[in-house]
């Protein structure tokens, strides 16, 4: 289960903040989604092609963010992890992905779509 809340900037545009482990998903949200409900609509419709077995896997690319689907769970994953390493890094260096890739229940996420197209559209 994802902790998270949504909230309005002094401009009055819609943020959403989720919990450490889950950062990247206020910014997809937040940045990638935003208030349009065309987009909304069209993801909602593809996780009713999920659900019925229509098809086994969607993947919805983004700016900044892909997300895949697939039955099961939704994963948030940043185009920066797609850019190749150097192939020798100093040894004991890791590179740090912790805010760049997150997962998630398609049931939680279908929940948190809800009250994100809800909290947008109360203009």
């Amino acid at each position: 289960m994802m902790n998270y809340q949504f909230i309005r900037d002094q401009q009055g545009s819609p943020v959403a903040e989720f919990d450490m482990g889950s950062e990247i998903f206020s910014q997809w949200f937040t940045q990638e989604l935003g208030t349009d409900q065309h987009k909304i609509e069209a993801i909602f419709k593809a996780i009713q092609e999920l659900r019925s077995r229509q098809i086994k896997e969607f993947v919805l690319q983004g700016n900044e963010i892909n997300l895949l689907f697939d039955p099961d769970e939704v994963e948030a994953r940043s185009k920066i992890l797609d850019i190749q390493a150097p192939d020798e890094l100093p040894e004991g260096t890791q590179l740090y992905d912790q805010e760049s890739i997150a997962g998630c229940g398609l049931e939680d996420f279908i929940r948190v779509l809800q009250s994100w197209s809800d909290f947008v559209s109360d203009n």
